[in-house]
């Protein structure tokens, strides 16, 4: 054998296969997915929280509210953020629970003189319903020329919204009177003071009923 021949070396033809291509683009598509996925899921967003309850009309500040960092995705558009709140603050449109998220369906723009605040003393005990945020109705019955007897009631706030039931004290305890601060229209303040000036029977009736209560 001439080991001296010159040595000829095979040389492989390289051959094209689509299939690895594929599996590469679909390991980066892979990677950039899990990656958006986890920086996703580890998004937080700051939004405010109510720190008391805040009731229907109520107006309120940044004051009020805390802030927490929570993970919302796309849902975070629903809730009031840090930069959302004017100086002069909005007004909650329904009630809003001690750490509730504040959604932004809930509050609306400050409204000067729409509302007014006032206590009333009612005849006899009020419904158990009855508590803060509560809606409720007004009636009054007028007295009568001679004091001893009332006229038929009629309504005077058909919306009024309980702010606090005023537990009575001391002496005044065992009596049959309660009061209550009631939100009420500023329209309708005049003819609230006018019936408790002229000694009129007061009652509230609630509008808002719990199911649980029935």
């Amino acid at each position: 054998m001439d080991r001296s021949a010159p040595r000829v070396r095979a040389h492989r033809s390289f051959v094209f296969d689509p299939r690895f291509i594929i599996g590469l683009v679909l390991v980066v598509v892979s990677a950039l997915g899990v990656t958006w996925l986890v920086a996703t899921v580890d998004q937080t967003a700051d939004v405010y929280v109510a720190s008391s309850t805040l009731n229907t009309g109520e107006r309120f500040t940044t004051d009020d509210l805390a802030v927490a960092h929570v993970r919302l995705g796309t849902a975070v558009d629903r809730y009031l953020e840090p930069a959302d709140i004017p100086a002069d603050g909005v007004v909650a449109v329904r009630p809003i629970e001690k750490g509730e998220l504040v959604p932004r369906s809930s509050v609306g723009e400050v409204r000067a003189g729409d509302e007014a605040q006032v206590v009333v003393t009612v005849s006899g005990p009020i419904p158990s319903v009855v508590d803060r945020s509560s809606r409720v109705t007004l009636w009054s019955s007028a007295a009568s020329d001679s004091g001893t007897t009332f006229e038929a009631p009629v309504v005077l706030v058909a919306d009024a919204e309980v702010i606090s039931v005023i537990e009575p004290t001391g002496i005044v305890a065992s009596g049959s009177e309660m009061r209550v601060e009631l939100r009420v229209p500023r329209g309708s303040v005049a003819s609230v003071l006018e019936a408790m000036a002229n000694g009129a029977a007061l009652a509230i009736v609630p509008d808002d009923e719990p199911l649980a209560a029935r």
